[in-house]
Order: C-alpha cells, then structure tokens, then sequence
C-alpha cells in the first residue's frame, strides 16, 4: 500500500498543534505590527486556524481539505486581517496532502492546491485598501514551493528507506525458507537412504534367521552400522544448523552443508549388495585425490549416486546391476547411475516423491543439469533400464540452495522416487 509518512495519527498531530501554536502567536503578532489591518476577532483567528483543524480532520478527503483551508485563507485576507503567519495555515494543509496517501495523487493535489491558492491571495490582495506588494507575493510563492520541494524530498526518503526494510524482510524470510528446504533435503538423503538399507537388511535377517544364522547376524551387524552412520550425519547436520562444529566448538553462522569425498561413494552400494544387486564404481582415477574435487561438488555427487541407489532398491525390484560413473567431462563434473531394474511400478499422483526433486534443485543450484528416464527397449517397446545423468560445472562455486524449477518443467520425468519421506 502506497502511505506517507502523515498517514499516521500522532506524526499529523505533532505538526497540527505546532502549526496551530505558530499561526496563533503569528498572527496575534502580525495584526498588533500592521495598523492598517483589520483589528483581530474571534472570526479571524477562526479563520486562521482552518488549516491547523482541516490538516487533522481531513486526512483521507485531501481535496476537500485543500478547498476548505484555501477558502478560509482568501476569505481572511479579503476581509482584510493582518498578512502573514496565517497563510501558513493553508500552507501546512498543503504538506499534509503530500505527505498522505498514494504519492502520484498526493502531488497532484498539492501542486494544484497551492496554484490554487496563491490565486486567492492574489484576488483578495486585489480588493484590499492596502494590496500587497508584488515582491511580497511572489517570496510566500517561492516559500510555499520550497515547503513543498522539501515535503517530496522527505517522501521519497521515507518510500526509500521503506523500501529497504521490505526488502531486507524479504530477504530474512527468503534466506529461512531456503535454509529449511536445505535442511529438510538433507534430513532426506540421510533418513531416506539410511532407512532402505536399514528394511533391505531387516528383510534379510528375518528370511535367513531361522536358515543361517551368520548371515542373519551379519544383516543385524549391517544394520547397526547403518543406523550409526545415519545418526552421525544427523548430528552433523544439526550440529551445521547449530553454529556447531561435530566437535563441538563453535563455528560462524553462515549457512553451510556437509560435503564429503569421492572415496565414500562405495558404502553407498551396501544395501544392495545385500540383496544382490552387482554394483560398479568407475570413478575417474584424476578425481580421486583429495581436493581434485572442491568439497561442495563431491558432496553434490555423492547425494545424487545416494539418491539414485536408493530409488533402485525402493522402485526397481527386478535390478540385478546398477553401474555408477564419476568422471571429468570437459569442464563439468559428470555423474551417471544406471540400472537394469526395468520401469518403475505404477506412480501414484496423489503421493508426489521428493527424492528426484530434491537431487534436481541440488544440482540446479551449483549450475548444472540433471537428466533422467527410462533407458532400453524391451519386447514390447517398454523402458527396461533407468539413467540418472547429472553434469555439474567443475568452476561452480558454492551456492544458496533454493527452489529448483527443474522438477516444474513439462517434459520433466515422473518422480521416480513416488512416495519417498
């Protein structure tokens, strides 16, 4: 909503009452220093104080209060009260329709009230015994335009330094609404790739507990691993949230994210491994070395390989192997997890996935480009593989996560993660 400073109570009342204390003692002074003038009555200072009254009564109606305190004003000095401070009246009406309601209007009005009112000045001036000398009326003119030059400057500085507010505001809210999608993506990587493997190795120990007990045991061993692993990097991106280091020490406040190195990369495949699915790592021998890779674009590759064995082992049963390249293309970083597992089972519309999503926007925001579908034909021209293809440029430097639009594109593929958590 446009609103000047006036459009307050208290700031128009402020200026009301100096303006009535002004008026009063001007005039009450003019009228004893002018002779020749009408001696002061109560219709006079009645008069007078129009402006004063009409600028806190009339706020919202700014044309009727311009006509009111411009009538007042000729009507007193056509009756042939004392010049002076008494034109100020009119003149403060003037600074408070400028500084009130939408700005285009306000000027309008304000620039037309006092065109309109030094015409009744000069008209009274003409029926008077004793008219007022030229000099005299064109310096209230240049004072009158100087009040209203210095009211617009005022506004403009007002408007500008409301506009900053609302736009430091919005970047505060812009700033939380980005940190809490960047946490909730990172809760669910950990959480969603965390508890597959946990129900996969669940699943096993429960079929081979009665059969074989060291395999049992075993699928227990992993799923304490698992969960361990899980709940330190939780703490890690809590202790992130924090201002926390995992040691504990404080650390400054900007927003960051865990990031981790291409080594990692093979512990994704243990979930599947445990069922059976054969999963090959072909990482790039150059990107190996510590710091080959800057850290926030290996913690981008090791999401989106997180993110895409666990919607193999969540959405394609019949995989039987997943083949994970990491390589330098040109220059961009590219990652590629492909699968035999055959299409994805029926999506359900209702239960939007956040899995693809979530990798999109991450991919996004460091400036690459995520592909992904259905790879292969099969008998019956049906899609028999899945590919998830993400290219990010090896120069991007770390940047605020926000709201990815990939996911919002037409021709995007369906969410193959369907109702991940």
């Amino acid at each position: 909503m446009d609103r000047g400073p006036l459009d307050r109570w208290r700031p128009r009342l402020f200026l009301a009452l100096t303006l009535a204390v002004v008026v009063t003692v001007g005039t009450l002074g003019a009228s004893h220093w002018q002779p020749g003038a009408r001696d002061l009555d109560a219709l006079g200072m009645l008069l007078a104080l129009v402006g004063p009254v009409v600028l806190l009564t009339l706020p919202r109606r700014p044309v009727l209060a311009v006509l009111l305190a411009v009538g007042a004003i000729g009507s007193y000095l056509a009756l042939g009260y004392a010049w002076g401070p008494a034109i100020g009246g009119a003149v403060g009406v003037l600074v408070m329709v400028l500084l009130t309601g939408p700005a285009a209007r306000a000027r309008v009005i304000a620039w037309s009230g006092a065109a309109l009112m030094w015409g009744a000045v000069v008209a009274a001036a003409a029926l008077r015994d004793d008219p007022a000398r030229l000099a005299g009326l064109l310096g209230g003119a240049a004072w009158t335009a100087v009040a209203l030059l210095v009211a617009t400057g005022i506004r403009e500085r007002v408007a500008r330094a409301a506009a900053l507010r609302a736009a430091r505001a919005e970047r505060e809210r812009t700033a939380v609404a980005t940190e809490r999608l960047r946490i909730a993506r990172e809760l669910h990587d950990v959480l969603a790739h965390s508890l597959s493997a946990i129900h996969v190795q669940a699943g096993v120990g429960l079929h081979l507990l009665d059969r074989d007990t060291e395999q049992a045991r075993s699928a227990l061993a992993s799923i304490k691993t698992t969960s361990r692993d899980a709940l330190d990097e939780v703490r890690a991106v809590l202790g992130i949230v924090r201002g926390e280091d995992p040691a504990g020490d404080t650390v400054p406040a900007e927003p960051r994210t865990p990031t981790w190195d291409l080594g990692a990369l093979p512990r994704l495949a243990e979930p599947l491994r445990a069922r059976g699915v054969a999963v090959r790592f072909d990482v790039d021998p150059a990107l190996r070395p510590d710091g080959a890779v800057p850290a926030h674009l290996a913690g981008v590759a090791f999401r989106v390989v997180q993110e895409a064995l666990t919607n193999v082992g969540r959405h394609a049963p019949r995989a039987r192997s997943v083949v994970v390249r990491v390589a330098r293309d040109g220059p961009v970083l590219r990652v590629t997890v492909a699968d035999d597992g055959g299409p994805a089972g029926p999506l359900d519309e209702n239960r939007p996935g956040y899995g693809l999503r979530g990798m999109r926007e991450r991919v996004e925001g460091a400036g690459g480009t995520l592909r992904t579908g259905h790879h292969g034909t099969g008998a019956a021209g049906a899609g028999v593989g899945y590919v998830v293809d993400a290219a990010v440029p090896l120069g991007a430097a770390p940047a605020a996560d926000g709201p990815g639009r990939g996911s919002d594109r037409p021709d995007a593929e369906p969410d193959r993660s369907g109702g991940d958590a």
